[in-house]
């Protein structure tokens, strides 16, 4: 199981670069570069990586040792006449069941979120969890 020692969001990294292997993909967004991203000059086929949140066991033993399960979503952004289903079959198969860097294994789950559809644009959201755990203090 991963264990978060300095940076809280440490998953991020062999997420994004798991993505960036996934056929087809010209650019990996992580979340602090999306507000300056706009719609019209947005490279596609590309994925946006973000934290979503985390969820504890409850338990007593969320003290000292916590258990953890992390949630990030991916988001397939595409022009709409681009091969949607075929990109997320590649997502999946890059995320999905994957030990990355010590992270792992991804398991896909429900994602919180619709897909939603601009003028020339369709955002497409995938969430993946992974355990993890994180010391407080003694």
């Amino acid at each position: 199981m991963f264990e978060i020692t300095t940076d809280y969001f440490a998953a991020q990294h062999p997420l994004k670069q798991a993505l960036e292997q996934v056929p087809g993909i010209k650019r990996v967004y992580l979340s602090d570069e999306l507000a300056d991203i706009k719609e019209d000059r947005q490279t596609t086929p590309s994925l946006h990586l973000m934290y979503y949140g985390d969820n504890l066991p409850e338990s007593k033993n969320a003290g000292y040792l916590m258990k953890l399960t992390q949630t990030w979503i991916v988001v397939l952004v595409v022009r709409k006449q681009d091969n949607a289903g075929e990109h997320l079959t590649n997502i999946i198969r890059a995320m999905a069941g994957k030990v990355l860097n010590g992270t792992g294994p991804w398991l896909r789950v429900n994602t919180p979120a619709k897909p939603q559809f601009t003028q020339g644009h369709a955002y497409y959201p995938l969430a993946f969890t992974c355990q993890m755990t994180l010391k407080g203090a003694l």
